[in-house]
């Protein structure tokens, strides 16, 4: 056999048998800068959403270390968000990531100052792989002053 045959075939073969890692989700959010504190509201958008699960949109403080994880974030279930491209999590509850998706931040929460101190929406997998941090992802956003 030829020598550049064999090669494709092993290259081919080591591809072929590599996993594929998740793509991860785009989110995008507008406005994030000057949101009302009564009655603001952020759209966002969804695309490259995971086949499996959906995805969680939170509010809460800056992490202190970047890369890391929130650990104070509004645990009130208005202010949450459920996105899904999954049929079976829509059924449940999830809103469709198909169009714009609406989020009211609030000012203020319990432990949580978002006027005063840097806020950020936390975007991460839902409840079906809450141990995956793959599509962990963080974006600021400012309120207007008063």
């Amino acid at each position: 056999m030829n020598k550049k045959l064999i090669a494709a075939l092993s290259v081919a073969l080591v591809i072929s048998a590599a996993p594929f890692a998740n793509a991860k989700a785009t989110v995008t959010a507008s406005p994030l800068k000057n949101i009302a504190q009564k009655g603001g509201a952020v759209t966002f958008k969804f695309a490259k959403m995971p086949a499996k699960n959906g995805l969680y949109v939170q509010e809460c403080m800056a992490p202190a270390t970047k890369g890391a994880a929130p650990t104070v974030c509004d645990s009130d279930q208005a202010t949450q968000l459920w996105v899904s491209a999954n049929k079976t999590d829509i059924a449940q509850g999830a809103t469709s990531a198909a169009g714009k998706v609406v989020e009211h931040p609030v000012p203020y929460f319990t432990n949580g100052d978002c006027v005063h101190t840097t806020c950020v929406f936390y975007i991460s997998n839902d409840h079906t792989a809450s141990m995956d941090r793959s599509q962990d992802q963080v974006i600021p956003f400012t309120f207007a002053a008063k």
